[in-house]
């Protein structure tokens, strides 16, 4: 057999200089940084307001882009029969004209309905919205005549509650399967209960056609909100509502350790992670 190599006095001694050496490298930044602490860096005043004016220029520059993106229409319109290319003149793209023909088609009734069309931006909808009109609603005493399939008029009428809806109510509804009562319910329990029609539009896979038909048949007048205590939930907690990220519920944590307790619900307006839209989204769902 083999012997293997012995190492001499001299190669150790070596291996251990190299050792100290390259440790020595590793660790030199930090015992430097230790014992000479460079000097704080200081903004001036002048220069975060600097700052401030060059954001706001920046928000007000891509404003204006937006508005310069999207045109007036000539004249008065309906809305409901617009066709693909005059939406797109509008400035539109083709997918989104083809998103808001959909809508269109059950129609549309007044601006609310309009604005309610996820694809249309706000930009777009001020520059349109005092050029609409839409046809006269019809009588209230058609809707009063008896119709020839009594059964048929009192399936159409049920209305169910938000504030009580099922998933077996909600399959009931013709149109409504399995799948999309899964992910409606689903949302519910993570968003703390709908608030308004237009919430049903961020469950996932929602259509236009299954959205009209939820709003034809769901009554949000009563809505069921629980709400989350920014004083007591955990990050993770926090993490799990729709209208929250991770660095988001993060902020809220630190700032109520910070503060030793939120006072008021405003104060949440005080982190730079949540703007004015996220804040107006959240409220109705958090408490103190």
């Amino acid at each position: 057999m083999s012997q293997q190599p012995k190492l001499t006095q001299r190669t150790k001694l070596g291996l251990i200089v190299w050792s100290i050496l390259a440790l020595g490298i590793v660790l030199a930044p930090r015992i430097i940084r230790t014992c000479f602490p460079g000097d704080p860096i200081k903004v001036e005043i002048k220069t975060l307001k600097k700052i401030k004016r060059f954001r706001k220029a920046e928000r007000k520059k891509q404003w204006n882009y937006k508005r310069k993106r999207y045109h007036t229409p000539p004249s008065k319109f309906n809305p409901n029969q617009y066709s693909l290319s005059q939406w797109m003149a509008l400035g539109l793209t083709e997918k989104q004209a083809n998103v808001v023909l959909k809508f269109c088609k059950y129609p549309l009734k007044s601006n609310a309905d309009l604005k309610r069309i996820f694809v249309i931006p706000d930009a777009l909808f001020e520059r349109i919205k005092d050029s609409t009109f839409y046809p006269d609603k019809p009588s209230d005493k058609l809707h009063l005549q008896p119709s020839s399939h009594p059964e048929k008029q009192q399936l159409l009428a049920t209305r169910y509650g938000i504030e009580t809806i099922d998933s077996t109510q909600l399959v009931s509804i013709k149109g409504i399967g399995p799948f999309y009562a899964k992910m409606i319910m689903r949302y519910e329990r993570s968003l703390g209960g709908f608030l308004k029609p237009e919430q049903l539009l961020e469950v996932y896979k929602m259509t236009p056609e299954i959205y009209a038909l939820l709003c034809d048949r769901l009554d949000f007048s009563v809505p069921n909100i629980r709400q989350i205590s920014i004083n007591k939930a955990s990050v993770e907690a926090l993490d799990r509502h729709p209208y929250l990220n991770r660095w988001q519920a993060n902020s809220i944590v630190k700032m109520r350790i910070q503060l030793g307790g939120f006072q008021s619900l405003n104060e949440l307006r005080k982190s730079h992670l949540i703007n004015v839209e996220d804040f107006e989204k959240l409220e109705p769902y958090v408490s103190l």
